[in-house]
């Protein structure tokens, strides 16, 4: 059977990349996330339909990042390592939340 999929929408996106931006500033929070998403997800105003497998957080990245930059970044278009134009949810969830190579 294959797998259900959600896709953020933008909002969604943004509220998203606010809270991997706190997750990686506060081990704590990435910890409850790990446990259980599902609250958390609620907590950021994003929800997130039962029966779909919840998104991992991504890895932080090497080097300092502003929070600001990075929820202005959950709405926008950036180019995969193939080439292809996607958004920056996107992108980044197809490798780290389904597993598909960019």
């Amino acid at each position: 059977m294959a797998e259900s999929m959600y896709v953020f929408g933008t909002e969604d996106r943004r509220k998203f990349a606010r809270l991997v931006a706190a997750a990686w500033q506060d081990g704590g929070l990435r910890g409850r996330y790990d446990g259980d998403p599902r609250p958390l997800l609620s907590q950021y105003g994003i929800a997130y339909p039962e029966g779909v497998p919840t998104p991992p957080l991504p890895p932080q990245p090497e080097g300092e990042f502003d929070i600001t930059e990075l929820e202005s970044a959950g709405g926008s278009v950036a180019f995969t390592t193939d080439g292809t134009a996607s958004s920056i949810g996107t992108a980044l969830c197809n490798s780290v939340c389904f597993g598909e190579t960019q």
